[in-house]
């Protein structure tokens, strides 16, 4: 049996772009010349981000077709494009989002899955590609059936006393250590406690390829109160013996109740809470030894973030009723169940319901998954969505008295803790150093949060005036919800920061974006902005063979870092295009702003003959472009 608490990563021998693909991506930066490109192990871009297409005319799903057929053979696939499925567009505030999934014999390939990604104004500017370029494989005639499979599985996991609910299997094409495998994905639910297992099974031998956890699982977190009552009271020395008095808790309106008499409404149901509360008056007055009384935070603290989220302007998003059970499992489990769409929350000490927090955090695995399905099950995606829950939380409660602890993630499920908080989003983490990888995304999670949190506070969440800190909070959250559609299963930091960048564009012009540039080199994520203002002319215009050409150069370090050693290359055509002379004047030590003046001078050759000739300036740092000029001059005998 394949260990069930271990999904260790494929380990693939990594393919270097082919001299056609590199010539495919220098024309695709005739747009851009700023394009981020992130290379993958299988030898295709995994990640492009910049201008990729003017506007086009045709629909979404069209439009994303029809450019990646044109560029085929940069991402290494079928100029058809036959085996990419099409499997939804969702709209945002910025654009829209286009996703295909790649198939063999119309099965989906796991997690297989290209992303593009256009503005408002139906360009182009992200594209994420996960795709297996050459992929084969036998389909047996015959196999295991769905029933063995199911079967199998169960077995595997000693789960036939423990079923939740019924088990699902769907036929699959399963990457595994450079192989593909026609498989089963079997999905099993377990009780006592709670778990969530994907199951692959070989379909021609019946092999156990792999088993792999599907929930997302929040240790130790709870939720109460406005948000709980550290934060209520101001005071944190409170333990879970303490009497918690009648000023830590707030009498809310519970919006849009359906009448029965349940926690039931509009966006929460408490439906698969054991021995749920009912009241006829529809008067739910508990407090906290009364174990009906987390119902009424859960119920009333999600239903408040969907019509925050709401009012931000995602009308589309989360708009629908999501069930909670309170009375989880009794190891402080909390977790969003991606197949069944439901939130539960772990029981222990202080309970985790029993922390606002936390209800939002858990919250917003859902709200992910519903931009894009899935995210957050691999260990690529799942420190995003740990950090984008923690920021949301911290966020939207930053000014609950006076913002006291307000960096402070689950201060009540997280007392006896390291700084008596479940997590941070004021940490210090720099990214890669501090970076843990597999097993420990809650951790590089803060990681995360720490640089969203950074992003609101230069946006004016610093401010002493509380109207710009709201303000701050509206923007920055929007900005941040915006960028999630613009991720992908298998996204990284790098990726995600590029996309709030988009998002930025998108949704503001472009406003925040040096401000949100600078959090991220800061934090590591990112590497500073270079980019060159140039001009550049020659004298004389009309010159004779033998003489004296001067090239003049003003170019300005319009970006974020010093020039420490760059480069000037001067390239001469002829009217042919053949490259007649490369001249290259070295600089150093440009600083940011600073203007640098250069003369490069050349005597043309006697030999040289009449006519018009053509020279492009090109600025380099560190090997890469960074800005061109281009002119024309006459050579006379």
């Amino acid at each position: 049996m394949v260990n069930p608490g271990r999904h260790k990563k494929e380990r693939i021998k990594s393919l270097k772009p082919t001299k056609s693909q590199l010539n495919a991506l220098e024309k695709l930066k005739r747009l851009d010349w700023n394009l981020h490109v992130t290379w993958g192990k299988r030898g295709i871009p995994s990640h492009l981000c910049g201008v990729l297409s003017s506007q086009i005319e045709e629909e979404p799903e069209k439009a994303a077709r029809k450019f990646l057929s044109e560029h085929f053979k940069l991402f290494k696939m079928k100029e058809s494009l036959e085996d990419l499925m099409f499997l939804r567009k969702t709209d945002s505030l910025g654009g829209c989002h286009v996703v295909f999934q790649q198939s063999f014999s119309k099965l989906p390939v796991h997690n297989a899955f290209t992303s593009v990604h256009m503005d408002k104004n139906n360009r182009i500017n992200k594209i994420d590609v996960c795709y297996h370029p050459e992929l084969f494989v036998e389909i047996p005639v015959e196999g295991v059936s769905q029933e063995d499979a199911i079967r199998i599985a169960i077995d595997a996991l000693k789960g036939e006393k423990r079923l939740a609910k019924e088990v699902f299997a769907e036929q699959i094409i399963y990457p595994k250590q450079n192989r593909y495998h026609v498989s089963w994905k079997v999905g099993v639910p377990l009780i006592n406690p709670i778990e969530d297992w994907h199951v692959f099974i070989d379909f021609k031998t019946g092999n156990i390829l792999d088993i792999v956890e599907a929930l997302l699982k929040a240790s130790g977190r709870g939720r109460v109160f406005i948000p709980n009552p550290v934060v209520a009271l101001g005071d944190r020395s409170l333990t879970a013996e303490s009497e918690i008095p009648d000023r830590a808790y707030s009498t809310v309106i519970l919006k849009e109740l359906d009448g029965s008499g349940y926690l039931r409404g509009k966006y929460v149901d408490t439906c698969n809470t054991p021995n749920r509360a009912r009241e006829p008056d529809l008067s739910f007055n508990y407090k906290r030894q009364d174990t009906r009384f987390k119902e009424v935070m859960a119920y009333y603290h999600i239903d408040e973030a969907a019509r925050y989220i709401q009012s931000l302007g995602f009308a589309n998003l989360c708009n629908r009723t999501i069930k909670v059970n309170v009375h989880g499992d009794f190891v402080d489990n909390s977790f969003y169940n991606h197949d069944t769409k439901e939130l539960t929350f772990g029981t222990w000490y202080i309970d985790d319901a029993e922390d606002g927090d936390i209800i939002l955090h858990e919250y917003c695995h859902a709200i992910l998954d519903e931009q894009v399905p899935g995210f957050g099950l691999t260990w690529n995606s799942c420190p995003i969505a740990e950090g984008f829950g923690d920021f949301f939380a911290a966020c939207f409660f930053a000014e609950i008295n006076n913002g006291f602890n307000r960096e402070c993630v689950g201060d009540w499920n997280g007392i006896g803790k390291i700084g008596d908080c479940v997590s941070r989003v004021d940490s210090k983490k720099h990214y890669p150093e501090d970076f843990l990888g597999i097993d420990s995304c809650d951790r590089d999670g803060e990681i995360w949060s720490a640089s969203l949190w950074d992003i609101y506070l230069q946006m004016g969440g610093a401010s002493r005036i509380k109207a710009k800190r709201l303000a701050a909070r509206d923007n920055a959250t929007r900005l941040i919800i915006e960028s999630n559609f613009n991720l992908n299963l298998n996204s990284r930091f790098e990726d995600a920061a590029d996309a709030i960048i988009i998002a930025d564009k998108n949704i503001y012009n472009g406003a925040n974006e040096h401000l949100i540039r600078e959090v991220f080199v800061k934090r590591g994520i990112m590497f500073p902005l270079v980019k060159v203002e140039m001009q550049a002319k020659v004298e004389p215009y009309a010159v004779q063979a033998g003489s004296i050409l001067t090239f003049s150069i003003n170019a300005t370090n319009a970006g974020e870092v010093v020039w420490k050693r760059a480069k000037m290359v001067i390239s001469i055509h002829d009217e042919k295009h053949l490259m007649v002379k490369k001249l290259v004047k070295r600089i150093n030590d440009v600083q940011v702003g600073m203007q640098k003046s250069i003369d490069k001078s050349w005597r043309i050759p006697k030999r040289m003959k009449n006519g018009e000739y053509s020279y492009t300036v090109s600025a380099y740092y560190s090997r890469k472009k960074i800005g061109s000029e281009a002119g024309e001059f006459k050579v006379l005998k």
